[in-house]
Parts: C-alpha cells; structure tokens; sequence
C-alpha cells in the first residue's frame, strides 16, 4: 500500500522541477529500456513501468534463504498463488531478522539479504522505485529486463528456474542493448564488457564451490564428518576466488567471501545463476528466436519437477 500510494507518473515526475536531474535522466533509461524490452525481446506490453515511487530508503525489501546445514536444498516458503518460494520476503528489516533468529534455532543455515527490486508477476501494477536507480545504465536496463521476465513466465513452486530463465534474458537481452544502442564503442560500452566478464567469473567460483559441497553432502560419511569438512569446502571457495582476485576488473566480492558463509549464502546465489548455461543451450538451439524459445520454456515447465531438473542438466551438458 505504501508504495503504491506513493507513486507517481512517470510524466509527471520528468516535468517536475523539484527532482533532480540525475533521477530523470534515470528514469528516462528505464523507459527507453522497457521499450526496447518490448519490441526485441517480446517481454509483456501490459504492467509497464508507468509510475515513479520514491521510498526514502535504499532497500524495498529484505529476502530470508535457509537451508539445512549439510544440504544444498533450499528451505521452502509457501503461500497462496505462487506456491513455494526459496526465500520469504519482508518490507522491514527487524521483521526478516526475527525470522532469521527462529529458523537459526532451528539449526538451519540462514542469510537476510536486501532487496532493490522485485515484481508482483501482474497482480499490481508495479512502479519503478527509487531503490531500482541504483548504478548506470547497464544496470537499470538489467533490472527492468529482469522483472519483465517475470510477468511473462513465472512456474509455480521452482525458485531455481524462475531466476534462473530470468537472469539468462537479462543477460542476452543486455547484449543485444548494447549492441542497438552503443555500437560505436564507448567507455560504457567497455565498462559493461567487464562487468559481464566479472560476473561470469564470480558465478564459476561460487557453483564450482557448490559443487564440491554437495558431493560432500551426498558421500557416505557420517554426519559428524560432514560438519567436521565443512568449513574447510568453505574456505576453498575463498582460496579460489583469492586466487583470481587480480582478474577482476570493476566488479569487488571482497565482501562477499570474507563474511561468515554458509550452505544459504550458496542456495541463494544458485537461485539467480543455476540454470543460465542450460537456458543458453536451449535458446541457441531455437536459434536465438525469443517466441521459440520461450515456447520450448513453458514446453520444460511442463515436466514434472524430476524430469525437468534432468532436462536442464542435459541441456547444459
């Protein structure tokens, strides 16, 4: 309710002398990147981001992830019309902190992560908040590409696959945007190519680090074992990430891998990052079509739940 008594169009806001014009000119990006969405990638024409909310905070929400502490799965939230979801939202902070506390007594591995930006899936009419304008131009049209996908295609009760089939849009969709709006080259241009670079590096790191924890999980030793080894796994994701630190070139996980990890830090990110590659395969075997693809997507959410993971496992292989 908040936010949506608090928008305003975005017309309105562009024509109004009292916002800045570092918020304009980041609001006229987010229309020409939701246009561009529409007519290259064929996300919805309906929901567009016709209204401006400004929230007064960095954050809109904050995300609860749990898992067990010797499994990769991820705890599930479930609710009505969406069914299960890997995370559990809130619009203050306390509020995702105490459930954090009951899930900790719980011994599950917990993380509260913040949130810049989400989508209803249609329900309401999303504005654009204040939270989305954070970062350059890349970024903006990265998130707005990102949400859209949503609206177009959302499969009840699979985290992975929703993010995942999201992240892998945004990602082709951000190529293509360059390539119509910056084919002369450019700083900008230069900067996203290692942005994308950077995060391909990161995404590597932290599921090759995944990897090895779940073949870990899955062994025949014993739990007291398992738990012993642990950290140990943890601690080669670092040693790794050490070793190509010198490789990044704007992107900084300093911060991510010096904090406390665990099994949640780990099933969070797979959300975003588990299915890219096999998404990749699927839209260069439908020739880089958008219909095609998206028609052999909702042909994969068919699947039951087994078969389906099968499907995208091949698809990567």
């Amino acid at each position: 309710m908040e936010i949506l008594n608090k928008r305003r169009p975005i017309g309105e806001v562009l024509r109004d002398d009292g916002v800045s014009g570092e918020i304009k000119a980041k609001l006229r990006i987010i229309l020409r990147a939701q246009a561009f969405a529409t007519r290259r990638l064929g996300l919805p024409k309906e929901g567009h981001y016709r209204y401006f909310t400004d929230l007064g905070r960095e954050y809109v929400s904050w995300l609860v992830v749990a898992a067990q502490p010797l499994s990769m799965a991820e705890y599930q939230f479930c609710f009505p019309l969406v069914g299960c979801l890997g995370y559990k939202g809130f619009f203050k902070k306390a509020d995702a902190e105490a459930l954090a506390g009951r899930l900790r007594r719980k011994n599950l591995d917990v993380l509260v992560r913040p949130v810049r930006a989400y989508s209803t899936l249609g329900w309401f009419d999303d504005p654009v908040l204040n939270t989305f304008l954070n970062g350059q131009e890349m970024e903006l049209a990265g998130t707005l590409i990102h949400e859209q996908t949503h609206r177009l295609f959302f499969l009840k009760g699979d985290t992975a696959f929703n993010e995942s089939f999201a992240s892998f849009v945004e990602e082709e969709g951000l190529r293509l945007y360059v390539a119509e709006f910056f084919t002369g080259g450019g700083a900008l241009l230069r900067r996203h190519g290692k942005v994308r670079a950077d995060r391909l590096r990161f995404r590597e790191i932290v599921l090759r680090g995944r990897a090895r924890l779940e073949r870990m999980y899955r062994s025949s030793l014993d739990d007291a074992e398992k738990l012993r080894r642990k950290p140990s796994l943890f601690e080669a994701m670092r040693e790794d990430y050490r070793n190509q630190r010198d490789s990044f070139k704007i992107l900084d996980y300093d911060g991510w891998f010096s904090q406390p990890l665990n099994n949640a830090h780990v099933a969070g990110f797979a959300q975003y990052s588990l299915y890219v590659k096999a998404f990749r395969v699927l839209f260069e075997q439908n020739g880089g079509d958008f219909k095609r693809f998206y028609k052999a997507v909702e042909a994969l959410a068919e699947l039951e739940p087994p078969q389906r993971r099968a499907s995208l496992k091949n698809l990567e292989q």
